[in-house]
């Protein structure tokens, strides 16, 4: 079994696929790359048992074969060669499902083993939910929930971004019970009867790597509870996280009557600043007609910040304290010139969204209040 392609073209092609692979993988059987060669297409293919990625590449070949090798091993090598063009001959040892790889450039020869038993074998799916979205609004959706996602693995629904399908709409969700992500996106899926699925934050992590140019396919098998991304020659399964996602729309505040509405980039420029000077991380805002007060204080060291800002803004003076980053995260994520802030009083949750909606996508973000001392 022998190919040829270049080493850019190859080490593209490797670096998609490995995403599957943790840092650590615990193991033995997800340590390897996996590698089918047909009709000079090589297809290449990697898991981790609950997410796996497809790639093909076009090389050089007559031959047609598998192998497996070491996803480590090849991608120390690749990482550390230079540009040029590079060959592939695999050589069987007798009696042995282990065998050679000699590689092959204008500087050098090297052998990495590996064996001809690892082919892993991929479960046919039925997928009965089906559509397409572009690539810039599927990073942007992920980008826009993904920061929101719980890392306690107590509760592993919050560990990924529920979608729910219904009416060619798609609504993502993303919370770690201190703030809360909704975002709804018009898209053209023909699903009548509401569909929810929870999608790990790590698929999506990974997802946004591999996303290029143009439009990815998603398919849903609610069935065997997993999700298929498709793009230009490559593909990701990955497995659903089958555990209930919380009721999220019960902690949406209804009766928010209170609106504040602030130049965005300035508001997040002064929460950065005034946070800094917190000494557990919280950050006060005094909210008066006209006007927004920032302040902060570490007592233990003798420091403090305060900061004042325009605002529209016509209704009773509020306090009301925040944990800092919760904020700076919710306004990074906002991409509107002017921001409104919804509120009620200093121990209801306020919702961030943009001033203005955009035709097809509506996104707000919720932040819970903390406990400020007077």
């Amino acid at each position: 079994m022998k190919f040829s392609t270049s080493i850019k073209h190859f080490q593209d092609a490797v670096n998609k696929v490995t995403q599957a692979i943790p840092n650590k993988a615990l193991d033995p059987r997800y340590e390897n790359l996996h590698m089918t060669l047909e009709n000079q297409s090589l297809t290449l293919f990697a898991t981790d048992g609950e997410m796996s990625i497809t790639a093909s590449t076009d090389v050089e070949s007559a031959d047609q074969g598998n192998l497996g090798v070491k996803a480590r091993t090849i991608l120390d090598f690749l990482r550390s060669m230079y540009d040029t063009e590079v060959s592939f001959e695999v050589e069987r040892q007798q009696m042995s499902e282990q065998g050679i790889v000699n590689i092959a450039t204008d500087k050098g020869r090297y052998k990495i083993p590996c064996t001809f038993e690892s082919k892993a074998e991929k479960q046919e799916k039925s997928y009965d939910i089906e559509f397409v979205l572009p690539s810039v609004d599927l990073l942007n959706l992920i980008h826009k929930t993904i920061f929101a996602c719980s890392i306690d693995g107590m509760r592993p629904a919050m560990m990924g971004v529920l979608f729910e399908i219904e009416n060619n709409n798609l609504t993502a969700v993303s919370t770690d019970g201190h703030r809360l992500v909704r975002f709804r996106k018009s898209c053209d899926v023909s699903q009548q009867e509401k569909q929810k699925v929870v999608i790990p934050a790590r698929v999506l992590s990974v997802l946004q790597k591999l996303i290029g140019e143009g439009v990815v396919t998603i398919s849903i098998d609610s069935v065997n509870k997993s999700i298929r991304f498709s793009m230009d020659g490559l593909v990701l399964d990955a497995a659903l996280i089958v555990e209930q996602y919380p009721n999220y729309e019960a902690v949406i505040p209804l009766e928010n009557d209170k609106k504040l509405t602030v130049e965005r980039s300035l508001f997040y420029d002064s929460v950065k600043r005034v946070g800094r000077f917190s000494s557990i991380g919280d950050i006060r805002f005094s909210i008066s007609p006209s006007s927004l007060q920032l302040s902060a204080e570490n007592i233990n060291e003798g420091e403090s910040a305060q900061e004042n800002l325009s605002c529209n803004y016509d209704n009773e003076p509020i306090d009301i304290g925040f944990n800092a980053k919760f904020i700076e995260a919710a306004l990074a994520h906002l991409d509107e010139d002017n921001v409104v802030v919804e509120l009620s009083s200093p121990t209801t949750a306020v919702i961030l969204k943009p001033e203005k909606e955009k035709d097809d996508d509506r996104l707000i973000i919720l932040v819970m209040p903390v406990r400020i001392n007077n």
